[in-house]
């Protein structure tokens, strides 16, 4: 029996689809005469690499698309964002993960928003099981092709990271389900298609074992000239990350620290295969910044071919994003706090320079970068959001499409693309960078053996970059449980809106005490005769859900229901019906 694949472009992830990447060694007028691909066979598909290649491109587009999320972004899974719209999906319903249970249309939310993809589509049981087969089916029939050995171990190699990738997901936030790696036919193998699930362990040395066999595989970074595929870099970098899972204090509660010292040592091993930081932290995340030595793993988008929708500027005094704008995603009170102030000190810390009634004076550079505050510039227009501003005042009722917190989103909107052009933007989405590799580093390293000084020399190359005083200078000779602290918070700035908050929530078991409160906004009031009051408020829109994590349950998401009944061998995650 063979195999067909569906060859249809989809919006490549990664790798975007033009002639020239698709088929590299053909002329333009030989593309043009090539037959319709849209529906080959086995036998066909991997007659030759180009045609090999163009499955192996269908498994990238498979990988999130978080720059065409529309109004759900993941970050708003967690305390760092927040939607203002009440008929939100899946952000609103993570709020409430307490209340509900395997047969939630939540979860099925997931496939599609009125006919469109949505940010958490991603993180859909089925969607990534959907993946996992095609990497299987490409892996079986690569191997069984006549293509040379070296094509063939670059790809599989490829082909085996993306699959831990898909796998990694399942793992994170489900606890892992079956390993499967050959793709079952019901025809042929009857129910032994029905897998058990593996233990999470059991997950756990899948992934490290598939990505250590994977970056073998791989080439080096090499000045991140993969040509936007897959490196040893990349494979290293899920490794260490995963690693990092494992080690934290959800997975580790007897604090083995071997596996912090292992997830330092892989991360380690990224360090020295020549990333390095972009010198613009604002600049790396628009389309000036592509193609820069800090990627590792990331989208690449065509814009209005295969582009992406984060990016945009509606007018002289409205700040709009089809991702983001109108209250979509808008930062927290809490994220904001934790930015330092410009001498590298945290707002709470003594000498600090922190003024309550001048909240936004003196701040760090990343804090003006990343979000939109009360007096900051964006496109050279003043962004105003106190009560009574003509566009962006504070609305907590959803009567309008303003924030809900005070604060609008900056990072990643670039103001050369037109909003209102689907598709217009060409601007990267990172799902691994060298700074995080740094971060992880820094974590692992502290947890094994303490604040050392290669831990300050990884987070000082971010603060450099930052523009700030480094942690030599600001924090020296901290302790092992201070350090922890001045990390986390560093990761949190660093990576905000960048997709990671939740897992870290999950991973150093807080998100019942980060997630169980309302979030907060800053309402600022003019004083007659000039100048602001400043008023911490709690942020609900009208209608909207409280937040509520219950720690019995939600560290795992159910499978669904609809799943479930699909494979008499799985098993539900405890206290979920």
């Amino acid at each position: 029996m063979k195999t067909s694949y569906n060859l249809k472009y989809k919006g490549l992830a990664k790798l975007v689809f033009v002639s020239c990447l698709a088929f590299s060694a053909c002329k333009k007028d030989s593309f043009l005469n090539v037959q319709d691909l849209a529906q080959v066979d086995q036998t066909t598909a991997f007659s030759t690499k180009a045609s090999a290649d163009l499955v192996l491109n269908d498994i990238y587009s498979n990988l999130p698309d978080e720059y065409n999320s529309v109004f759900d972004a993941f970050d708003n899974w967690s305390d760092n964002s927040m939607t203002g719209f009440n008929w939100s999906i899946t952000c609103n319903a993570a709020r409430t993960k307490s209340t509900i249970n395997s047969n939630s249309t939540f979860y099925y939310a997931w496939g599609a928003g009125n006919g469109t993809t949505i940010s958490s589509s991603w993180l859909n049981w089925d969607q990534n099981y959907t993946a996992i087969r095609k990497c299987n089916v490409f892996i079986t029939d690569l191997q069984a092709s006549n293509l040379d050995d070296s094509y063939k171990n670059e790809r599989l190699g490829e082909a085996r990271m993306l699959r831990a990738f898909f796998y990694h997901i399942v793992w994170m936030l489900y606890g892992g389900g079956p390993i499967i790696t050959a793709p079952d036919n019901r025809a042929i193998d009857g129910d032994s298609i029905f897998h058990k699930r593996a233990s999470f362990d059991e997950n756990f040395n899948f992934l490290e074992s598939e990505l250590t066999a994977a970056a073998s595989l791989l080439p080096d970074n090499s000045g991140n000239n993969g040509g936007g595929r897959v490196t040893k870099g990349a494979a290293l970098t899920l490794k260490g990350w995963i690693e990092l899972f494992y080690a934290s204090p959800l997975n580790n509660p007897t604090n083995d620290v071997s596996r912090w010292a292992a997830a330092a040592a892989t991360n380690k091993q990224v360090m020295q295969l020549g990333y390095s930081l972009y010198p613009k932290y604002d600049e790396l995340f628009l389309t000036t910044g592509n193609g820069n030595n800090e990627g590792i793993f990331y989208r690449e988008y065509l814009g209005l071919k295969a582009g992406s929708n984060i990016a945009g500027y509606q007018g002289p005094s409205y700040v709009g994003t089809q991702w983001l704008s109108w209250g979509g995603s808008t930062p927290t009170q809490e994220l904001v706090d934790d930015y330092a102030m410009a001498n590298g000190k945290a707002i709470t810390d003594a000498g600090s320079g922190y003024d309550a009634a001048n909240p936004y004076a003196n701040r760090e550079p990343r804090f003006a970068q990343s979000v939109l505050f009360n007096g900051n510039t964006f496109n050279g227009t003043v962004y105003t959001s106190y009560v009574g501003s003509a566009f962006n005042a504070i609305d907590l009722s959803d009567a309008a499409d303003n924030t809900n917190t005070g604060y609008a989103m900056k990072k990643a909107i670039d103001t050369t693309v037109n909003p209102w052009q689907s598709g217009a933007s060409s601007q990267f989405y990172y799902y691994f960078r060298y700074a995080e590799v740094l971060l992880n580093y820094a974590e692992a390293q502290n947890e094994a053996v303490g604040p050392d000084q290669s831990v300050y020399d990884a987070l000082d190359q971010i603060r450099t970059r930052a523009g700030i005083p480094t942690f030599t200078q600001v924090y020296p000779g901290a302790t092992q449980d201070q350090m922890r602290q001045y990390i986390r918070r560093e990761r949190r700035v660093e990576l905000a809106f960048e997709g990671k908050r939740y897992y870290d929530l999950l991973r150093w078991k807080i998100a019942e005490t980060n997630l169980n409160h309302v979030m907060h906004g800053m309402r600022i009031d003019p004083v007659s005769g000039g100048g602001y009051t400043y008023t911490r408020i709690e942020t609900v829109p009208s209608g909207a859900p409280q937040w509520s994590f219950d720690a019995t349950k939600n560290y795992l998401l159910p499978i669904p229901l609809s799943i479930l009944s699909k494979n008499p061998e799985l098993t539900q995650n405890p206290n979920y019906q």
